[in-house]
C-alpha cells in the first residue's frame, strides 16, 4: 500500500501551483494564503489606539483575538460580537464588510493579539435539519453550536429555527438566507411571471426583516418560455423597495450553456445577485481518476463559467455535496475514504488559480449527511477557508485496502465463509440494487451482494482479517443490509457486526431501517411504494495491526434471506 506521506504529496502537487494570485494596485502588499483566505493584519493591538487595516474586496472577514477585550471597528457604536472557538478559547467574528480601507480600537489595559483575515461565505445547508438516518442526530442547535457554528457565517433555513437563534446569529453579524422554490421546473409548460412572482413576493427572505435574502432551488436547463417567467419575476422582485438590500441566490447546473440560461445569468450577475453552482461529484475507482475527473468538472468547468461570464467568480457559491450517507449517497465505493475524496475537493479550491477570489462554498445537505462526514466537512471549512493552509488535512490515504472485495464485486472472494447448511451463504446479483440502497449517480457498483439465510440448524457467518490498522486509532465498519423476500417492509434486521481483537465504543454503534430515496425508482418501488434497508456502524478502536470482523445472521428469523454489502472500514474522526 502507499505510504500515507507520499499519498499526501501527490495530493498537494496535482492541486497546488506556485503561480499564487496577488491582489491588486495597494492591495498587493497583502499577504495570500490561499485562494480563500488573505492577512489583512496580524499583531499586538495597543489599547485605545486605532488600528488600520486594507480589505481588498466586498465581502466576508474573519476577525481573531487571544482575549474577550471589546473591539469596536470603523464607526461602530457597538463592539463586535464575540463567538468563542470551542477547540482553543478564542474570541472570534465574522462580519461583511465593504473593500477599503477600515480601522478598528481595542479597549482594555494591555495590548491584546488581533488577526484579521478575508474568508468566504460559507454557509451551512439547512438549519434546522433531521437526517434521514435518524440516530445520526438530531442536528440541533447544540449539534451545530458545537460543530457547525464556528465555522460558517451564513445559515440557509427552510423555517423552524427559534426567535432566540435566529437573533443571536444575526447579533453576531452573521446572516441568514431562506430557501424558496422555483416555480415550474418540474412542469412542461412555463408558469406564468405573476404565478412565480406571487410564490417568491410571500417568501420569509422577502417578507421578514432580519433576512439577508432568498435562495430559490433551482435552475436547471428549461425552455425558453420558463426562463422569460423566471426572468420578469426576478426583475420584479428585485425592484421592491423591501428587497433592495438583500440578494438573490440562484442554486444552478451550467445553466450558462443554454442561451436562455445565459441571458438569465448576466441580468442575474449584473444586477449584484449570486449563483450556487451545485457540483456533486462520485468517488471514483482509483486516485489518479479521481483527481482526472475533479480537474474535469471543477477546474476545467469554472474556467468555461468565468469565459462566459468574466468576474463570476466574486458572485459564486460553489456548492459541493455532503451526500455520504443514505438514502441518497456520493459515498458509494466503500473501497475508498469519502473524507479524503472531500479533502481533496477542498484543496483543489485552494490551490486551483481557477478559483481566486470565489466567493463562497457551501455543502449540499446537512440531512444527507452522516454525523462524522458533517463534522469532517466543517474542519475542512476551517482548515483551507478561514486559517488558510494549503495542504491536506489528512494524510489518510484515497484507497481503503483493510479489506479485500468489501462490495462482493467477486462473489465471496477473500472472505471464510461458515454456512450452517449447504447453500445457505452465496453470492447474488439484482438490478438497481445499489440505486434503491441510495448510491449516486445510478451506477452498477453494488448490484452485487452477499445473501445469508437463516437456518434453523444455525448461524451462517463470513468473516475476514482487517488489515493495515494503526494502533490506538478509531475505525468504522458500515454496511447496508436487506430482507430480500420482504423488501417493502420497515424492519430491524438481526444482521450482527462483530471485531474481534479490537476495542468496541459503544456509543457511536447505530443501525437504522430506512426507505429508498424518492426519486430513486425501479420496478415495484417509487416514492410511494419504497423499499427498505438498514444501515449499520460500528465503531472500534485498534490495539493491534490487524483485527477480525465477522458478520452473522443470528438475530434473523429462520427462513429470512439477508441481503448486504457496502462492507466499509476506514478511519473515523471521533467529537
Amino acid at each position: 500500500m502507499m505510504g500515507f506521506a507520499l499519498i499526501a504529496t501527490l495530493i498537494l502537487a496535482i492541486h497546488s501551483t506556485p503561480d499564487t494570485p496577488q491582489w491588486p494596485g495597494e492591495y498587493a502588499s497583502l499577504k495570500v494564503l490561499n485562494n480563500f483566505v488573505t492577512e489583512l493584519y496580524s499583531s499586538s493591538a495597543e489599547p485605545g489606539k486605532q488600528q488600520e487595516f486594507l480589505n481588498p474586496r466586498t465581502g466576508w472577514v474573519f476577525i481573531t483575538s487571544k482575549g474577550a477585550s471589546p473591539i469596536f471597528l470603523d464607526d461602530r457604536k457597538e463592539p463586535v460580537v464575540w463567538r468563542q472557538y470551542p477547540d482553543s478559547g478564542d474570541q472570534e467574528a465574522m462580519l461583511h464588510l465593504k473593500e477599503g480601507r477600515h480601522h478598528f480600537r481595542v479597549e482594555g489595559s494591555s495590548p491584546v493579539p488581533i488577526t484579521i483575515r478575508t474568508m468566504p461565505e460559507l454557509a451551512y445547508c439547512y438549519y434546522p435539519a433531521s437526517p434521514h438516518i435518524a440516530p445520526f442526530g438530531p442536528y440541533d442547535w447544540a449539534f451545530v453550536s458545537r460543530h457547525v457554528l464556528p465555522h460558517v457565517n451564513t445559515l440557509i433555513t427552510g423555517g423552524g429555527a427559534t426567535p432566540e437563534e435566529f437573533e443571536q446569529w444575526r447579533c453576531e453579524g452573521r446572516q441568514w438566507i431562506a430557501n424558496a422554490s422555483l416555480p415550474g421546473l418540474s412542469q412542461k409548460t412555463a408558469p406564468s411571471a405573476d404565478d412565480v412572482f406571487a410564490e417568491w413576493a410571500k417568501n420569509a427572505g422577502v417578507t421578514q426583516s432580519g433576512y439577508a435574502g432568498m435562495i430559490v432551488d433551482e435552475f436547471l436547463g428549461s425552455s425558453k418560455e420558463h426562463y422569460a417567467a423566471w426572468t420578469s419575476a426576478f426583475l420584479r422582485l428585485i425592484a421592491r423597495p423591501e428587497f433592495s438590500e438583500k440578494t438573490f441566490y440562484a442554486w444552478s447546473i451550467t445553466i450558462f450553456e443554454q442561451p436562455q440560461g445565459l441571458e438569465f445569468c448576466k441580468l442575474l450577475m449584473n444586477s449584484g445577485h449570486r449563483f450556487a453552482w451545485e457540483v456533486y461529484r462520485r468517488e471514483e475507482q482509483t486516485l489518479e481518476k479521481a483527481k482526472e475527473r475533479l480537474a474535469q468538472t471543477l477546474s476545467q468547468k469554472f474556467a468555461e463559467w468565468r469565459t462566459a461570464l468574466p468576474g463570476v467568480e466574486g458572485r459564486m457559491m460553489l456548492t459541493l455535496g455532503y451526500l455520504c450517507a443514505p438514502p441518497e449517497t456520493l459515498n458509494l465505493n466503500p473501497g475508498v475514504d469519502y473524507n479524503v475524496f472531500m479533502d481533496m475537493q477542498f484543496n483543489l479550491l485552494a490551490n486551483d488559480p481557477a478559483f481566486w477570489n470565489l466567493y463562497g462554498v457551501m455543502e449540499y445537505s446537512a440531512s444527507y449527511a452522516d454525523e462524522e462526514s458533517l463534522r469532517w466537512a466543517h474542519k475542512l471549512f476551517r482548515h483551507y477557508c478561514i486559517e488558510g493552509h494549503r495542504t491536506p488535512l489528512t494524510h489518510d490515504p484515497y484507497i481503503l485496502d483493510h479489506l479485500k472485495n468489501p462490495d462482493f464485486a467477486v462473489g465471496l472472494k477473500k472472505w471464510r465463509v461458515k454456512a450452517a447448511e449447504k447453500g445457505s451463504i452465496r453470492p447474488c446479483e439484482k438490478k438497481d440494487f445499489s440505486w434503491l440502497q441510495g448510491r449516486y449517480p445510478k451506477t452498477t457498483i453494488g448490484d452485487q451482494f452477499c445473501v445469508m439465510k437463516r437456518s434453523s440448524k444455525g448461524q451462517n457467518r463470513i468473516s475476514q482479517t482487517i488489515h493495515d490498522l494503526e494502533p490506538g486509532r478509531l475505525y468504522s465498519v458500515k454496511m447496508i443490509s436487506a430482507d430480500l423476500t420482504q423488501l417493502d417492509k420497515q424492519q430491524t434486521l438481526g444482521m450482527h457486526i462483530e471485531i474481534k481483537k479490537a476495542e468496541r465504543f459503544p456509543a457511536f454503534s447505530i443501525q437504522s431501517a430506512y426507505p429508498s430515496c424518492y426519486n430513486h425508482t425501479s420496478g415495484p418501488y417509487d416514492c410511494q411504494h419504497p423499499a427498505w434497508f438498514n444501515f449499520h456502524r460500528e465503531v472500534f478502536k485498534a490495539i493491534g495491526r490487524s483485527a477480525k470482523l465477522v458478520i452473522s445472521d443470528q438475530g434473523c428469523v429462520p427462513g429470512q434471506e439477508i441481503a448486504f454489502n457496502f462492507i466499509e472500514v476506514q478511519p473515523f474522526h471521533a467529537p
